[in-house]
C-alpha cells in the first residue's frame, strides 16, 4: 500500500508478526518507507548485518496515532519554523519549553519504544518544511541508525493529504484485523466530525501553538474576541506571533495603533507606482519565498532608478511612529492614513535605526504586494514573512552592490561593516546576503 506524492511518500507492506503483544501493533506491523522528494528519509544502517537498507521494520499505529493527536498543530502551527539559514546546519534543535513544544512536530515523538526518523513537520503557510536528521549513535535497542539528512518545502495541502491517508489506512487495517478498541479510532472520529466552529477554533489554538483538545492554558475567551475583532491575513498573522498569555492586551495594542494609522495625514513620498512592478512576479507554488522577495526588491528599485550600490531610504515612502508593544514578536502595524494610499507604520518595538529601517522595508513589501488595508509586521517565519525578509535585504543591501563594493574575492569581516554602514543596515544583512546569494 502506499499514500503518495512526487515529494513525499510514505509507502509500506504489512508483514506477520505473531509474537509482537500489543494488538495494536501487531496488526499493523508493516515494512515502512518514507521518500522525501529523492530522499530516503528510511535509510538506515544496520548494526548487526554492517549494511544499510532503506526501511524499516515497525508498527504504523503509533505514527497514526502521532498525526491524529497533532492533527490541528501539524496544520497550523508555524511558530517552530526558523530563517532558512539554520536550516543549512548540520542540526537543528529547540531547548526548554521551545522543545517540548516544538516536539510535537517530530516524529520521533511518536515513541511507543520504537526508533522513528527524526522527521519534523513543519508548516510555514502554503509550504510545510519537512527536514530530517541522520543520527550519530545507534538507537536505544542499538539496532540501526538513520543515515540520511536534509530539507524540502511541500505543499501544505499534500503533506496533510498523505497523513490522513496513513491515518485512514492504518484504521481500516485494524478493522480488518477484528483490533477496534483502540484511542486511535475514537480520536479521529472526534475529528472527522467536528463541525466548522470547532476546526476554526482549534486551527486557532494551534496557530498560538496549543491543542484545543489537550492544553489546559487555551485562552478561549480571547481567541473568540481576537475573531471579532480582526479577520482574514490580519488574525492569522496575528495568531501566528502573539503570546498566548497577552491576546487581549496585544489587541488593545492593535486597536490603538489602527487609529493612529487611520487618522495619520500622509507627508511622505508615493510608492504606489512600484505595485505593478513587484506584483508581476508570480508568487507560485515552485517558486521558494526568498527569491520572489529579492526579484520583486529589485523590480521596486528598478522603478526608482536606483543602482545596486546606492542606498535605498524607506522614511522618504513611510510616514512612520512609535507605540511601544508589550509583546516583542508583534514590531510593527502598517496601513493607509487619510488618504488611503501611502503608507503608515507604527512600530512597536524600541530599535536602532538600522533594525527600524528593515522593518519599514518589511512594511512596504505588504503595502505594494497585498491589498490589506491593515497589516502587521511580526517576528513569526511563516513562508509570507520569509518573502518580506528576502524583500527587505534585498531593497536596502543588494546582492550586486555588495559585490561591487567587495571589489575582490576574498571576503574580511571588517568588509562587511564598512558595507554595512553603507546601506545603513546590520552587519548580520549584509552576512546573510553573502552567505545565501553570493557563496552559493
Amino acid at each position: 500500500m502506499t499514500a503518495d506524492l512526487d515529494e513525499f511518500r510514505i509507502e509500506w507492506e504489512w508483514e506477520p508478526a505473531p509474537t509482537v503483544r500489543a494488538p495494536e501493533h501487531r496488526a499493523t506491523w508493516a515494512r515502512i518507507e518514507i521518500k522525501v522528494g529523492a530522499d530516503q528519509v528510511t535509510l538506515v544502517e544496520d548494526q548487526e548485518s554492517s549494511s544499510s537498507r532503506r526501511s524499516i521494520y515497525c508498527p504504523l499505529y503509533p505514527i497514526a496515532e502521532w498525526i491524529t493527536y497533532n492533527w490541528w498543530l501539524l496544520q497550523a502551527n508555524s511558530r517552530p519554523a526558523v530563517p532558512i539559514e539554520l536550516l543549512q546546519g548540520e542540526s537543528l534543535g529547540w531547548h526548554g519549553d521551545r522543545s517540548n513544544a516544538a516536539s510535537r512536530h517530530c516524529m520521533r515523538s511518536a515513541g511507543d519504544g520504537f526508533w522513528w526518523p527524526n522527521l519534523w513537520v513543519v508548516p510555514e503557510g502554503r509550504a510545510t518544511l519537512l527536514r530530517w536528521s541522520a543520527d550519530r549513535s545507534y538507537g536505544p535497542d542499538k539496532r540501526f541508525r538513520y543515515l540520511s539528512q536534509g530539507y524540502r518545502f511541500v505543499s501544505a495541502g499534500l503533506v496533510m493529504h498523505v497523513l490522513s491517508g496513513l491515518v485512514e489506512s492504518v484504521i481500516g487495517r485494524l478493522r480488518d484485523q477484528g483490533v477496534a478498541d483502540v484511542p486511535l479510532i475514537e480520536e479521529w472520529n472526534a475529528i472527522q466530525q467536528a463541525d466548522d466552529e470547532e476546526v476554526q477554533f482549534c486551527l486557532a489554538a494551534a496557530r498560538l501553538g496549543l491543542d484545543a483538545y489537550a492544553d489546559p492554558d487555551v485562552p478561549e475567551d480571547a481567541l473568540i474576541q481576537a475573531s471579532r475583532e480582526l479577520d482574514g491575513i490580519l488574525l492569522a498573522d496575528f495568531l501566528d506571533a502573539v503570546d498566548p498569555r497577552q491576546v487581549n492586551t496585544a489587541l488593545g495594542w492593535i486597536s490603538t495603533a489602527r487609529d493612529t494609522v487611520a487618522k495619520s495625514l500622509h507627508k511622505r513620498e508615493s510608492l504606489t507606482a512600484a505595485r505593478a512592478a513587484v506584483r508581476a512576479h508570480d508568487v507560485s507554488k515552485s517558486s521558494l519565498p526568498w527569491q520572489v522577495g529579492r526579484a520583486q526588491a529589485r523590480s521596486v528599485r528598478e522603478e526608482l532608478k536606483l543602482s545596486s550600490s546606492e542606498p535605498f531610504d524607506p522614511g522618504r515612502y513611510v510616514e512612520y511612529l512609535a507605540q511601544p508593544s508589550h509583546d516583542r514578536r508583534l514590531q510593527a502595524l502598517g496601513g493607509t492614513g487619510v488618504d488611503d494610499r501611502n503608507l503608515t507604520v507604527v512600530v512597536g518595538r524600541p530599535a536602532n535605526e538600522r533594525a527600524r529601517r528593515f522593518t519599514l522595508s518589511r512594511a512596504i513589501w505588504r503595502f505594494l504586494a497585498e491589498d490589506e488595508p491593515v497589516f502587521l509586521v511580526t517576528a513569526s517565519y511563516t513562508d509570507r514573512q520569509k518573502i518580506e525578509r528576502a524583500f527587505a535585504a534585498e531593497l536596502l543591501a543588494p546582492a550586486a552592490g555588495i559585490s561591487e563594493l567587495l571589489g575582490s574575492d576574498t571576503l574580511v569581516e571588517e568588509d562587511f561593516d564598512e558595507i554595512a554602514d553603507h546601506f545603513r543596515v546590520s552587519a548580520k544583512v549584509i552576512e546573510h546576503q553573502v552567505q545565501n546569494q553570493l557563496l552559493t
